[in-house]
């Protein structure tokens, strides 16, 4: 069974980045990661000249000298800390290099999003057009789905290390003091992390597309299923509502994806072993849903 899903999930990767739709994702990954670094360059240039005008000093021609200096002050450290409520957490964000920072919290922010809109019409897509017979006539449907979900997981983990591609070579051409390796492990860890976050929407993303037989179908509860568990979640945290029942919100918040954002930027594993362990088996949850219904009805 493994054996005939990984053979699947390599033809799908395949197929998909063979496709206009994949490369169109990859390209928006690389094209939102260069361009949301380069504003993020923009923006640190004109602090950075905004404190060199009011210090009266000369102003550099590249971002990045002053930022290494404000990033070990002692003073946004403290800031940092008072906002995430956790020093040792506060003392890691500092520590990663500002731009891998800035594609790390892109990355985690729009993997949800990005996931939803390509991956879940992957399985309904081809059940609408027919072709998913074929498939089914040499493969189990469970091999076969997993096969798609491990498929779409790959295209993913593509789609993260060519934005943190995209960000890092901005850096260098952009970025004075730039330190090439410390930022491409960082940009490395970070979409990883990211990919992490995108295994429990991935799942949620397959979960749909095997539900229904349409890819208008899957693109609409794809994309009511990211609003309303987002929605839900804040109205579950948010005091005037968790107050009258925090256990039980409380509780219910450890099933949204969401909740584990932070943890996954936590330094020490052991503290980032709830999300690491979660967000797959999230994930993992929404898929065996999907694929019930899809084995108990014609493809």
């Amino acid at each position: 069974m493994l054996r005939t899903a990984l053979l699947v999930g390599a033809f799908d990767l395949k197929s998909s980045l063979r496709s206009r739709k994949a490369v169109l994702l990859i390209l928006l990954y690389l094209a939102g990661s260069v361009a949301s670094s380069a504003a993020f360059l923009e923006v640190l240039k004109a602090m950075e000249d905004a404190m060199a005008d009011a210090l009266r000093v000369a102003q550099t021609e590249r971002p990045g000298a002053m930022t290494a200096s404000v990033m070990e002050n002692e003073q946004l450290l403290k800031v940092i800390s008072d906002l995430v409520g956790d020093p040792a957490l506060a003392a890691e964000l500092v520590s990663i290099p500002p731009l891998a920072l800035f594609y790390g919290w892109i990355a985690l922010s729009f993997v949800p999003a990005l996931v939803m809109l390509n991956s879940t019409d992957a399985v309904a897509g081809e059940v609408e057009s027919g072709s998913a017979r074929f498939a089914l006539v040499r493969a189990p449907r469970l091999s076969w789905a997993l096969g798609k979900l491990l498929g779409q997981g790959a295209l993913l983990v593509v789609g993260l290390l060519a934005g943190g591609a995209g960000s890092w070579l901005v850096g260098l051409l952009g970025l004075s003091s730039f330190d090439a390796g410390p930022n491409a492990l960082w940009t490395l860890r970070l979409a990883l992390r990211a990919a992490v976050m995108g295994s429990a929407w991935l799942g949620i993303a397959l979960g749909i597309s095997l539900l229904v037989r349409s890819q208008n179908q899957a693109r609409a509860l794809g994309l009511l299923a990211l609003i309303g568990i987002g929605v839900l979640r804040q109205v579950l945290g948010a005091p005037p509502v968790n107050e009258h029942a925090p256990v039980l919100f409380d509780t219910l918040l450890l099933i949204f994806p969401g909740h584990y954002l932070l943890d996954l930027w936590q330094p020490a594993l052991l503290d980032r072993l709830p999300a690491l362990l979660m967000l797959p088996t999230i994930g993992g949850c929404a898929f065996l849903v999907g694929l019930a219904v899809f084995q108990r009805r014609d493809a």
